[in-house]
C-alpha cells in the first residue's frame, strides 16, 4: 500500500513537472508571435489625428488680448505605426506665433494655418507626411486698452421650491470693463452672463458666474458673483385707501368702500417690513367717465420689490363724483 502511494505522488510531480513545462513553451510562442506582429504592425503606415499646441508671444505690455488665439489646431499626419506611437507618447512640439510678425495696427489678426504647417513640418521627423489641417485659419483681437464700462445683465431661469420664493438677486459687479475696438464699443449697450437655469430653489445661494463670450471683446473681470436670495414666503393682508389721479381742480371722489384688502406673499424676513404705505392705488379720472354702471375696476400702480401673488379685494368700488363747493361767497 505504501509502495503504491509513492508511485502515485511521483507521478503527480511528473505530470506537474510537464504541465508547467508546456505552459512556458506556450508562453514563449505567445510572446514571439505577438512581437512578430507588433513588428509588421508598427512597420505600416498609418494616419491618426493629433491636435498642435498654438501659444501667442511677443504681446507688447501696451495691447490687449480681447480675444485669444485658440490653443490648438487638428491635424492629420501620416507614418509607420512606430513613428506615430512616438509622437501620441511624446505629444506634438507647441507652435508659436510672434505678435510682431503679424501686427497690422488693425485690432484683428488672421494667420494663416499654411503658416502654421511650414513650422510644424520642419519639426517633425522627414517621414512624416501631412495629409490635413483645420480650421484654415487661427485668428485673434487686439486693442490698445480702448474700454468703456457696461451693466451686467443676469440671464436665468430661477425657480423656488413651492411655498418658497426669490426675494432678491444681486450681480456683483454689477459692471465691468469692456475692452474692444471703437466701432464694436459704440454698438455695445451691455454684456449678458451664460445662461444660468436653477430650479427648486429652497436655500440662499452664492454662485460664480461667467459672462458671455463676445467675439473680438474681453471683459475684466470675465465673472461676477451671483447672490439668490430665497425666503420661505407667508401670506398678508394691508388695507390700502383708493387714491384719484388726473382729476378736475373742481372734481372729488368719493368710493365706497374708501379702502380695499391688497392681499399678498411676501418672504418672511421681509414681513415687517411691507406695510400699506408701499401700494398705490389709483383710479384715473378719464376712466371713470366711461364707466355707465357705477362701479369701476381697481389697480395698482406700485407694487413694492418682493411681493408677489397680489390681489385685491374686493377689486372693484362703487363711486361718485362729487363737485367741490366753493364757500368763499
Amino acid at each position: 500500500m505504501i509502495r503504491l502511494n509513492f508511485l502515485h505522488i511521483n507521478m503527480r510531480k511528473f505530470l506537474l513537472r510537464l504541465s508547467n513545462r508546456n505552459f512556458l513553451v506556450f508562453v514563449f510562442f505567445l510572446v514571439l508571435s505577438a512581437s512578430f506582429w507588433l513588428f509588421l504592425t508598427l512597420n505600416d503606415e498609418y494616419e491618426k489625428d493629433f491636435y498642435v499646441p498654438v501659444k501667442l508671444i511677443g504681446v507688447p505690455d501696451n495691447v490687449v488680448i480681447t480675444t485669444d488665439l485658440p490653443k490648438s489646431f487638428k491635424v492629420v499626419v501620416q507614418d509607420k505605426g512606430s513613428q506615430l506611437l512616438n509622437y501620441q507618447y511624446k505629444g506634438m512640439p507647441t507652435l508659436y506665433v510672434d505678435f510682431r510678425n503679424y501686427d497690422r495696427n488693425s485690432g484683428h489678426v488672421v494667420v494663416p494655418i499654411s503658416d502654421l504647417t511650414k513650422v510644424l513640418l520642419q519639426k517633425l521627423m522627414p517621414t512624416t507626411r501631412l495629409v490635413s489641417a483645420k480650421p484654415d485659419r487661427l485668428e485673434y483681437y487686439f486693442n490698445n486698452g480702448l474700454n468703456v464700462k457696461l451693466p451686467v445683465v443676469l440671464k436665468s431661469n430661477l425657480k423656488p421650491e413651492k411655498l418658497y420664493g426669490i426675494s432678491s438677486v444681486q450681480v456683483v459687479p454689477d459692471s465691468v470693463t469692456v475692452y474692444a475696438l471703437r466701432e464694436q464699443l459704440d454698438t455695445m449697450q451691455s454684456v449678458s452672463t451664460v445662461p444660468l437655469v436653477m430650479t427648486n430653489l429652497s436655500a440662499n445661494q452664492d454662485l460664480r458666474v461667467n459672462l458671455a463670450k463676445v467675439r473680438g471683446a474681453k471683459c475684466d473681470p470675465g465673472s461676477v458673483r451671483v447672490r439668490i436670495n430665497v425666503d420661505q414666503m407667508t401670506e398678508k393682508t394691508v388695507d390700502v385707501p383708493v387714491k384719484w389721479v388726473n382729476f378736475p381742480a373742481s372734481k372729488t371722489l368719493r368710493t365706497f368702500p374708501s379702502k380695499v384688502k391688497i392681499i399678498f406673499q411676501v418672504g418672511m424676513s421681509m414681513y415687517r417690513k411691507i406695510n400699506a404705505e408701499d401700494f398705490t392705488l389709483v383710479v384715473n379720472y378719464e376712466d371713470l367717465l366711461k364707466e355707465t354702471d357705477g362701479n369701476v375696476h381697481l389697480y395698482l400702480k406700485s407694487i413694492p420689490v418682493g411681493v408677489s401673488h397680489v390681489r385685491i379685494v374686493p377689486n372693484q368700488v362703487d363711486f361718485l363724483i362729487e363737485d367741490i363747493v366753493d364757500e368763499t361767497f
